[in-house]
């Protein structure tokens, strides 16, 4: 058993460093760290790729929006005849001190949105989610949003969704 658990990490260690070398960041195979973060390990000295274990016959998806002083989005497009999932999304933003929030991750399945809250500081803030199990879109051929609102002190507000369509 235990080689076997050893032959699974250095198989996923391999496909996580091939992915850096390729400029992939989408998809890599999870790996729980000692800390229980699931990021993939950091085998070509840049910063761990976010895990999304997409299920087989479905497309990895990413969204992002860059702004400053207005509402910022990020989009995981709709696709007719497939449901859009997202896995999570990060928000961050750097300069002044006013609200970024509320933050709203739309198009949920049941029709739900889920809002958060956050402000920018000068040194700079992220607000982080990921969904486990990966949350579906309303309906077939609907689009998942994550929006901030404006922020006229801040510097830089960037917002990144991923997930995928089945």
């Amino acid at each position: 058993m235990k080689r076997l658990l050893t032959a699974v990490f250095l198989a996923a260690l391999s496909i996580c460093g091939q992915a850096h070398a390729q400029g992939v960041t989408r998809v890599c195979v999870q790996s729980i760290g000692a800390n229980g973060s699931n990021n993939c390990p950091d085998v070509s000295g840049v910063n761990p790729l976010p895990v999304m274990i997409a299920p087989t016959g479905s497309t990895s998806i990413t969204g992002v929006g860059a702004g400053s002083t207005g509402a910022v989005v990020a989009t995981l497009a709709a696709s007719a005849n497939r449901t859009t999932f997202i896995c999570g999304f990060d928000v961050s933003a750097i300069g002044g001190t006013a609200a970024i929030g509320p933050i709203v991750v739309a198009g949920l399945s049941g029709g739900n949105s889920f809002t958060y809250q956050m402000s920018s500081t000068a040194a700079g803030t992220t607000l982080s989610r990921t969904f486990t199990p990966c949350i579906a879109g309303n309906a077939i051929n609907t689009a998942i949003t994550v929006t901030t609102t404006a922020d006229g002190t801040a510097t830089a507000v960037d917002v990144n969704a991923w997930g995928f369509q089945q």
